[in-house]
């Protein structure tokens, strides 16, 4: 990706998600207008092929869009539409501009469709739900909404009667619901956890203590140093788990970078509010709603647990391989999966 695109999403981000509004966001009526507005600068087309009217980036490009858009705070699901629009676009069905989240069904009896904590829910009009081994579109506003755990305006659990309500009914075998959620939700942890990194150094230049700003007192540089060591790892991982040539990323890749992107989030959120103490808790203050958010990706879609029993299942179905070898041919970016 050039430098002017980056550049220009970035910019745009800035304008849109300025601090008075990120709190606002999380709300659907502005969220709705908001959406508008990130859709018409036309990133959300990035990963659709050139051939259906999109740009036809990869997943490895299409990383940067997906690290800044967490780091601005933009609290609408922009990765999961990116890749839903991919989806579709590959199954044939027209983009009508709709903000789509990506969800795995809970294996249930009988024909319910229900998808739990679903970041950004709430706010989208669209669920891309893979159900019995099929995907399903539905629409948001004919699902049950139950208000989210860490988010409870933004995200929700949805629930539908049965798959009849679908607007459109799809296979792809090759495309797995957890896996593009833990690239997805990879990336943008790291882009958070970026911003938390950001807050944390310049409250600590900004606040004064016995006559000196508090980011000079020893102790608490050698806090803001690990911060910043587990924020690099996570956005390096992130990268990683990203380095696809198409938009489906490799499952071990991608749940490589989401347990490590989850390992970090714990650390960065403690120090973050460590080093702001009480303020970083209030409405005054955006530090609690990036943290918020990662601890949110840390527990939906593929968790921490989930992710290290995937990575150690795959070790184990390779007795003859050391654990070297399996971190060299398949833990490595452009290896044969």
């Amino acid at each position: 990706m050039t430098d002017a695109i980056f550049d220009g999403f970035e910019r745009a981000l800035l304008d849109l998600c300025t601090l008075e509004r990120l709190r606002a966001q999380e709300t659907p009526h502005v969220a709705a207008r908001l959406w508008e507005q990130i859709d018409a600068l036309g990133y959300t087309d990035a990963l659709v092929s050139e051939a259906r009217g999109g740009a036809g980036l990869p997943l490895s490009q299409v990383f940067e869009l997906l690290f800044v858009a967490a780091k601005a705070g933009l609290s609408l699901p922009f990765g999961e539409t990116a890749v839903a629009r991919a989806l579709l676009a590959d199954a044939g069905y027209f983009n009508d501009g709709a903000c789509i989240v990506l969800a795995k069904a809970q294996p249930l009896e009988g024909d319910e469709i229900y998808c739990v904590d679903v970041p950004g829910a709430a706010l989208a009009t669209r669920a891309l739900v893979e159900w019995r081994g099929e995907w399903l579109l539905l629409d948001c506003s004919s699902a049950v909404l139950t208000p989210g755990s860490y988010r409870n305006q933004a995200s929700a659990s949805l629930s539908w009667a049965s798959p009849a309500v679908a607007l459109l009914r799809f296979l792809h075998p090759r495309a797995d619901a957890e896996v593009l959620c833990n690239a997805v939700h990879a990336a943008a942890m790291a882009g958070a956890m970026e911003r938390v990194l950001e807050l944390s150094v310049e409250y600590a230049n900004d606040r004064r203590q016995f006559g000196k700003a508090i980011g000079q007192f020893q102790a608490l540089q050698q806090e803001l140093a690990v911060l910043a060591e587990q924020a690099s790892t996570a956005s390096l991982s992130a990268r990683m788990g990203c380095a696809a040539d198409g938009y489906l990323p490799d499952p071990l890749l991608a749940a490589t970078a989401k347990l490590r992107a989850c390992e970090a989030a714990a650390r960065v959120t403690a120090i973050g509010h460590a080093v702001l103490g009480a303020i970083g808790i209030t409405e005054e203050h955006p530090l609690g709603l990036f943290t918020a958010r990662l601890h949110e990706w840390r527990m939906t879609a593929g968790s921490e647990l989930r992710c290290a029993e995937l990575l150690g299942q795959a070790l184990l179905d390779e007795p003859t391989s050391s654990l070297f070898d399996f971190v060299r041919t398949r833990l490595s970016p452009g290896q044969p999966a």
